[in-house]
């Protein structure tokens, strides 16, 4: 994903911004701000309230005096960049110029004995365990991809074998050989935060995958992970309240909301256009929501994801890091506590010659000990070494023990995965300016809760423009003096000649293929295809837009129904879109599912997205007709939902794509600013797989009925659960 641009000029004609408050004050909501400070700019006022006295929430850096820092609450931050685009990775190093460092471990603590790897696992248990731990590993590689795993798109989740089982189940029957069983689950466990029958397969599956070589890396910030929090507080546009609990969100009349905030013991009120709830999913309940349909709605979302994981974190610091004479790695595995993470805090940061253990315990056993004494942990946790390490509570000098109870998910993005638009905004309808934002609708890790913050920023977004239109739009006294339907092809991007490179180089499409476009307006683009080879058929639903169309082209520029598309299986080599954005949100499972049908090798997204230049928005008018304005990244959620891949997933196939597209004069410009834009717009189709997703949307479809409900808790009909499949 990838910040916009500030749309102020659109709001050039009101002084007055809309206001928009972030309750909470954790990663979540700085991301939050830091999004709406880059894509609203001065079109809005942020204000953050957070209950505590500090900003940052689970990103949290303790100190032993005199020795350094060590981690309190997020111990590790993904890196995703040797598959793709990394906007976490890219906002600390770039944009917050702090310096990391790559971390790695691996060997296990089991039975008392030190194992370093799989093949040494063989040497100490024997070769049937190893065997059955590379197979298991393999059978992962195999069900997930490196592209599926990055991308993690709904169409892939729901349909994975997997899913529907636990992870225990999944360790069972995967898995004869006992000593091969508790070894996986001991290296997966403090990642997945929760028992393997708490959690489905496929969870269990991506966190098995997260140690093999390919699929990811692990980093820290040096000095401490909480200066992500420092830095952010620099870059964002916000007012800052902190020791500020929001007791109770009531909806006004006028679409405003009214916020009850105690400070210090004195409620003070707070209107806002926007409210933004940045909190963990156990904190939803604390809040008074003073309406039946939006108390109702939040209970849905809780329903939904309330599937909480643990983790206890016991850092003790010894006169010298002992461990280091027997084991390597930034960090290593204890068959204690069901499977717990021991970090060498030191090898993130220098500490001098003192020693840092971080015992990261997870799931069941970190809730058992929630209820303990420090002193008990601290015993616990130095039992847990093994003998070869000697006597440490010799060298024992300090501990701090933290509890993070209930702050991660054991099935991180539920089950069935909805749409980021349904999660997001769980009563879009009576109140479209309420808004969730959480890790747990994605991973349940920073980059997750970074992704749950461009999501919901990129819904504002939307939803600010489309009021500041309707605000200010003139109105329309005769029909024939009404603005024409938005028409992408006015600005010169989406052209013939440029489309006709594209097409070719990513799917060796020349002229001579059949092309559909949809939303085809009067011709220009479809006539410009066609003059150049191609056998272009042109789609209109709009009659005002399609009467336009010349004589000449009218046999091949046909105003249809777009939900049943007179074509057969695969009848068009590439589908050209410049139209889905002006039909209601609730038709476009079904017309796109037809575009799936019948697109045999691709389909390029040309409709107007809020990501788009402002400038060039206003100055082709491209809202005119406008229904569903979202992002590119909206509508990949839905694109890749239904059986869509990215075309250019390679990052060497998408930079020849770029320099194609620079060489062309159409990037960086109006409508390309990056190659990201570039990626989120080209995807791949395929009639292999085009009925199995298909079936499986519809599957999907009927599942999440099981889990939705009215605001009087009356099953959903099934266009309602369709409508949790969009973006």
């Amino acid at each position: 994903m990838r910040y916009a641009p500030s749309p102020a000029q659109y709001c050039r004609e009101t002084a007055e911004p809309c206001t928009i408050a972030i309750v909470g004050g954790g990663p979540g909501g700085l991301f939050t701000a830091r999004h709406l400070t880059d894509k609203l700019g001065e079109a809005c006022r942020i204000k953050i309230f957070e209950a505590s006295e500090r900003l940052g929430g689970k990103i949290v850096t303790g100190q032993f005096a005199g020795v350094g820092p060590y981690e309190v609450g997020v111990a590790e931050i993904y890196d995703y960049s040797a598959l793709g685009p990394d906007p976490l990775r890219q906002l600390i190093q770039t944009d917050l110029g702090l310096e990391i460092r790559h971390i790695a471990g691996g060997s296990c603590i089991l039975d008392g004995q030190i194992v370093h790897d799989v093949e040494h696992l063989g040497e100490l248990f024997g070769a049937e365990a190893r065997d059955q731990v590379v197979r298991f590993k393999q059978r992962c590689a195999e069900l997930l991809s490196q592209e599926d795993f990055y991308a993690s798109t709904r169409n892939v989740d729901n349909h994975h074998a997997w899913a529907r089982h636990s992870g225990e189940d999944t360790l069972y029957s995967e898995i004869t050989n006992d000593v091969a069983r508790r070894y996986v689950r001991i290296m997966a466990h403090s990642d997945v935060a929760a028992p393997p029958h708490l959690t489905n397969g496929l969870t269990f599956l991506k966190n098995v995958l997260m140690d093999v070589p390919g699929y990811m890396d692990v980093f820290s910030v040096i000095g401490g992970n909480e200066q992500i929090i420092e830095g952010l507080r620099d870059l964002i546009d916000a007012e800052i309240h902190l020791g500020a609990t929001v007791k109770a969100v009531k909806p006004l009349f006028d679409g405003r909301f009214q916020l009850d905030i105690c400070t210090h013991g004195a409620i003070e009120h707070e209107i806002a256009d926007y409210v933004i709830v940045c909190l963990p999913i156990t904190a939803l309940s604390i809040i008074d929501w003073r309406s039946a349909h939006l108390k109702a709605a939040v209970d849905r979302h809780i329903d939904y994801f309330d599937r909480p994981g643990h983790y206890l974190r016991a850092t003790l610091l010894f006169e010298r890091p002992f461990w280091r004479e027997h084991i390597s790695g930034a960090w290593w595995m204890l068959d204690a506590f069901d499977g717990c993470c021991a970090y060498d805090e030191g090898a993130r940061t220098p500490i001098g010659p003192w020693g840092a253990l971080g015992f990261l315990i997870a799931g069941n056993a970190a809730l058992g000990l929630a209820n303990m004494a420090d002193e008990d942990i601290e015993r616990l946790c130095l039992d847990a070494l093994p003998r070869a390490f000697g006597d440490a509570r010799k060298l024992l000098v300090d501990r701090r023990i933290h509890r993070w109870m209930a702050t991660v998910n054991a099935i991180p993005g539920g089950y069935p995965v909805r749409s980021a638009y349904v999660n997001h905004r769980p009563a879009a309808k009576q109140y479209p300016g309420f808004l969730l934002v959480g890790d747990y609708m994605f991973d349940a890790t920073l980059n997750g809760v970074l992704d749950s913050a461009d999501a919901a920023t990129d819904i504002v977004v939307s939803e600010v423009m489309a009021r500041r239109r309707a605000q200010f739009a003139r109105p329309v006294v005769h029909l024939e003096n009404a603005p024409e339907p938005s028409d992408p092809s006015r600005t010169g991007a989406l052209n013939g000649s440029y489309l006709a490179e594209i097409m070719e180089t990513a799917w060796g499409v020349q002229p001579g293929a059949r092309i559909l476009q949809f939303g085809s307006g009067s011709g220009r683009l479809l006539s410009d295809l066609r003059a150049l080879g191609f056998d272009a058929v042109g789609i209109e639903p709009c009659r005002a837009a399609w009467e336009g169309t010349p004589h000449r082209l009218r046999a091949h520029n046909l105003r249809i129904c777009p939900q049943r598309l007179p074509f057969d299986d695969g009848a068009f080599d590439v589908v050209i879109d410049t139209g889905l954005c002006r039909l209601d949100r609730d038709q476009l499972t079904e017309v796109v599912t037809e575009i799936r049908r019948v697109a045999a090798r691709g389909f390029i997204l040309g409709s107007v997205t809020s990501d788009l230049q402002i400038e060039v928005i206003e100055r082709y008018q491209l809202l005119a007709g406008i229904k569903t304005l979202t992002s590119r990244w909206g509508w990949s959620d839905l694109l890749q939902s239904l059986g869509f891949r990215f075309a250019f997933s390679d990052p060497a196939r998408l930079d020849k794509a770029w320099r194609l597209s620079v060489g062309a004069g159409v990037a960086p410009s109006e409508w390309y600013e990056d190659a990201e834009c570039l990626r989120y717009s080209i995807y791949e189709a395929s009639q292999e797989t085009a009925a199995r997703d298909i079936a499986t949307a519809a599957e999907v479809a009927r599942i999440i009925a099981e889990h939705l409900y009215d605001d009087d808790r009356v099953p959903v009909r099934p266009a309602a659960a369709r409508a949790a499949l969009m973006p």
